[in-house]
Parts: C-alpha cells; sequence; structure tokens
C-alpha cells in the first residue's frame, strides 16, 4: 500500500487491566474484512497476529487502515510439480541435471511465495532413466527454502506391479527412506490399478507416511475400492485431480462422494482440468479436460 495511504501514528493509550501496552513494533490491520464477513483490526507483533477485535477496539500500534480488504490466512499450493516447472516455452528437450531441476523448483516456489502461498506440495516422478535423482534435487531445494516457505515432496513411481513393479517398490522404499514426505502414485497408469494403490497405501501404513494419487477418478469401482482401502489410514489420503467425476452420472458420482467422504479421503482440484502427469492423451486418445464437481463434493462432506 502507499505510504500516502498510512494512517499517522496514534497516542498510545493506557493500558488495559494494568497489564503492559503493546511493543512498539506492533502494527494494527484497520477495518479488515474477514471470510465470515467480519470487518476487525488485527494487531501483529513479533511475526504473530497478537489480536483480533472489532473495528477500532484494539490498542494502536502503528496502524494501516486497509478500508474493507479481505484479509485471508496464507494459501497453500497442494498440487504441483515443481520439477518441470517454468519449461512450457523451453526451446528442445527439456534438461534433467540436477541443478537444473533444483533452480526450476526454487525459482517456482518462490514465484508462489510472491502470491502469499507459504507452503507447496510438489509431485516427482521417479524410476526410468533419472531415478531418484530428480527428487534429490527437489529435496536439496527445500533445504534451500526453509525458513521461507514449507516444501513436501510426493515420490510418484509409474508402475508397481507384476514383474516390472518389483523396482519401482524398491524405488518408493528407497525414497521415503531419502525424505519423500508423501507417497504418491498413478494407479490409472498401471496395468492393475487396484494392485498400484495396495501397494502405495501398505507402503504407507507401514512407514506413517501421508498418500497422495494422481487418478483421473473416471471408474466408480475404481474409486470405491479404493475408499474402502483407505479408510482410517493416519495421516491420511489424498486424490486428484479427478476430473473424471464429472463425466459421471450425476447420481453415480454422488455415491463415489460419500465413500470418499467416509473414508476421510481428501480430493485435490484443479480449476485448470486434468493433470500432465496422467499422460491420457498417448493412452486414452483425445478428450475434453475437466475439473472435478465441486459443488457435489463439498455437498457429500468431502475434504
Amino acid at each position: 500500500m502507499p505510504e500516502s495511504q498510512q494512517q499517522p501514528q496514534q497516542p498510545q493509550q493506557p493500558p488495559r487491566n494494568g497489564g503492559a501496552g503493546p511493543e512498539p513494533t506492533a502494527l494494527v490491520l484497520g477495518g479488515v474484512r474477514l471470510a465470515d464477513g467480519r470487518t476487525v483490526d488485527v494487531r501483529l507483533s513479533g511475526g504473530r497476529i497478537e489480536g483480533v477485535g472489532t473495528a477500532g477496539s484494539l490498542l494502536p500500534g502503528t496502524r494501516l487502515d486497509l478500508g474493507g480488504y479481505l484479509l485471508l490466512p496464507a494459501p497453500a499450493e497442494p498440487h504441483a510439480h515443481c520439477d518441470t516447472a517454468l519449461t512450457g516455452d523451453m526451446a528442445g528437450p527439456v534438461p534433467y541435471a540436477p541443478g537444473d531441476i533444483q533452480r526450476r523448483t526454487v525459482e517456482a516456489a518462490l514465484l508462489q511465495l510472491g502470491h502469499g502461498a507459504t507452503a507447496l506440495r510438489t509431485h516427482v516422478r521417479i524410476g526410468g532413466v533419472h531415478g531418484l535423482r530428480s527428487l534429490e534435487a527437489v529435496l536439496e531445494a527445500g533445504r534451500t527454502l526453509r525458513g521461507l516457505t514449507e516444501l513436501s515432496a510426493v515420490a510418484v513411481p509409474r508402475v508397481l506391479t507384476g514383474a516390472a513393479g518389483a523396482d519401482g517398490l524398491a524405488m518408493l522404499r528407497d525414497a521415503v527412506e531419502m525424505g519423500a514426505a508423501v507417497i504418491g502414485g498413478c494407479p490409472d497408469l498401471d496395468p492393475d490399478p487396484t494392485g498400484h494403490a495396495e501397494a502405495v497405501l501398505d507402503l504407507a501404513a507401514r512407514h506413517g507416511c501421508a498418500v497422495d494419487l494422481h487418478t483421473d477418478g473416471d471408474d466408480p469401482a475404481r474409486l470405491a475400492r479404493l475408499a474402502a482401502m483407505a479408510g482410517g489410514l493416519r495421516p491420511g489420503v489424498t486424490i486428484g485431480p479427478c476430473g473424471g467425476l464429472s463425466r459421471l452420472p450425476l447420481e453415480s458420482a454422488g455415491r463415489i462422494a460419500e465413500r470418499l467422504a467416509a473414508a476421510g479421503v481428501t480430493v485435490v482440484c484443479l480449476p485448470q482440468g486434468d493433470c500432465a502427469g496422467l499422460e491420457h492423451q498417448g493412452t486414452r486418445g483425445a478428450r475434453p479436460c475437466a475439473c472435478a464437481p465441486v459443488r457435489l463434493l463439498r455437498a457429500a462432506g468431502v475434504r
């Protein structure tokens, strides 16, 4: 806000209840609007919210009159791919050297931070020719960003079932040992989607990790099975982007939403539509992008 809009510092009032007055460094955000519609004053001190009161009720420090601006908690970005971020306009192959991935991850996280997001969950593909190098670079970027933003890495294998899945399972276990905060996966890309989800949930239960799975969510039976397996798993199961739910008949989607809610499964919806991590273009042919049915999910009680 321009300095011309700042209110001059007001005289200190006597401390209430005999206590000490606010610190000289306290900042009062005056007349801000909260998400529930209330207009309040908020006093900040020492990097923390020190008090919230009705407009004009707080002892002033330096005061900024925000005149009804909406005040929200810092947002979080729950679904990012920082290792491949900022490459859409890149000419030629995307470089996957650890230094390149670390640089992209830091830059993407700082862009998010510039918009207020102080927590970021990024999905990182493991396996293939890159092995665990991409994950290692993202974890190093997280250490670089410590104190600025909280960066959580999701280890995302491709295939976890059959003979080809043995290497993926071993690499996923190594990823957890390296420091991946969340176990991910892409059941839709595995020849045995249910077996893929079972492998992820089993490993997460043994290591006490959260789960975050990429899925289009267009198979009601598969989602019902996932909900049955996920119920009670702590610290929790997240799926997304689930654009396929919006293509199901309303009654079928409603039943699935109720099962997900009962199991405590969180759905991350991407407003821009499908996630490139699902790679459906090559496996299912062209189809319209869709966002998950947010109102239906909320009405069913899905987080």
